[in-house]
């Protein structure tokens, strides 16, 4: 029996990140379809007649617009992206309501553990838009040309994570520290694109930068997924130290609802100094540094260090692109498609390794 399911989105990170889900699936023969879901109910109502029972996603938005539109069906998850900082990863009910949830590599296991010890319905995935980057190759001439580069000096990257709606000291509002930097890269997160003029940097349109990625020679973010995906192809990193980011502790969470995380596990995250430990991983005693690690004002000498010793962190950067991205060999579509396929024929949750 052919497998039958919808892969669902609402923004463009969640677009990118299933597209390559959905490309495999559909080369092996599956009923798929890669749908947007909209806001308004009225927008989604031709889809509404004809999804299927099972859906993909790898944001809640999606599945939240569904549901107030009248769906009742299940989901699976997929994250979507490879950072484990943010606290609202598996914090909320939603998660342990899924019918497959596949976590990226260990580290959001463990996540998972600390939170939810009995949650059965997880396994080990990858991430499916790693099955790319590590194929893809680039002419680096060609793209330096067409972004206004030198292909014979590094080039610099900075591609943060989301900047938050108010906050004007994280994400791309921190290029303001890099301008007298050469042969610098500036890509936004995608919810940023609409900032990308004022700041001179590039939207790719379909959210994917692993061509940039390739081009870079040394990456600069602050705990965007970014940072492991360039650890993936071994590139020298530099974590951008912010007295905070949108959706890390210590922000104060304005949900209410859905709260699947012990009052003594907040507490106890509430209580590390942030100052001292900037890369603390929710709910695991851990910290996320795969490069060197700076404020604003050391960026520049960060940056150069790391470009003339781009050895240096390379044991953490093989750690955490270990951790971060379970079996980083092209194979994540591959592997998570025979796990959905196994649990649409008998309701299991088995792990694949190979």
């Amino acid at each position: 029996m052919t497998p039958t399911l919808d892969l669902v989105y609402s923004t463009t990170k969640g677009y990118a990140s299933l597209l390559p889900l959905f490309s495999h699936m559909k080369a092996m023969g599956w009923q798929v379809r890669l749908e947007k879901v909209h806001r308004n109910c009225f927008l989604n109502r031709k889809l509404l007649k004809t999804i299927s029972s099972m859906v993909v996603i790898a944001y809640d938005k999606p599945l939240v617009r569904l549901e107030k539109c009248g769906w009742r069906g299940e989901f699976i998850y997929i994250e979507h992206g490879l950072s484990p900082m943010k606290y609202y990863t598996y914090k909320y009910d939603f998660f342990q309501r899924a019918a497959l949830l596949f976590y990226p590599g260990e580290v959001f296991k463990r996540k998972m553990e600390a939170i939810n010890p009995q949650f059965e319905r997880g396994l080990l995935g990858g991430y499916p838009k790693v099955d790319e980057l590590l194929k893809l190759e680039i002419n680096r001439n060609q793209l330096c040309s067409k972004y206004g580069l030198n292909p014979s000096k590094p080039v610099i990257l900075f591609a943060p994570s989301w900047g938050g709606k108010k906050n004007k000291n994280s994400g791309i509002h921190n290029a303001k520290h890099l301008t007298a930097l050469e042969n610098l890269l500036i890509v936004p997160h995608s919810a940023d694109y609409p900032l990308a003029k004022k700041y001179g940097a590039v939207k790719p349109g379909d959210g994917n930068i692993n061509q940039f990625l390739h081009l870079a020679d040394v990456v600069i973010s602050d705990i965007s997924s970014v940072l492991a995906e360039a650890a993936i192809l071994d590139k020298p990193v530099v974590q951008l130290i912010l007295p905070a980011y949108p959706g890390c502790f210590p922000e104060v969470e304005t949900r209410k609802t859905g709260n699947c995380v012990s009052e003594d596990i907040l507490a106890r995250e509430q209580l590390t100094d942030r100052s001292v430990r900037p890369f603390k991983i929710p709910y695991v005693d851990e910290d996320w540094i795969m490069g060197h690690t700076a404020e604003a004002p050391e960026l520049e000498a960060a940056i150069q260090d790391a470009l003339q010793n781009p050895q240096k962190f390379a044991a953490q950067r093989k750690y955490w692109a270990e951790q971060s991205c379970w079996k980083a060999d092209g194979k994540s579509s591959s592997r998570i498609s025979h796990m959905i396929e196994q649990y649409l024929k008998d309701g299991s949750a088995t792990q694949v390794t190979h």
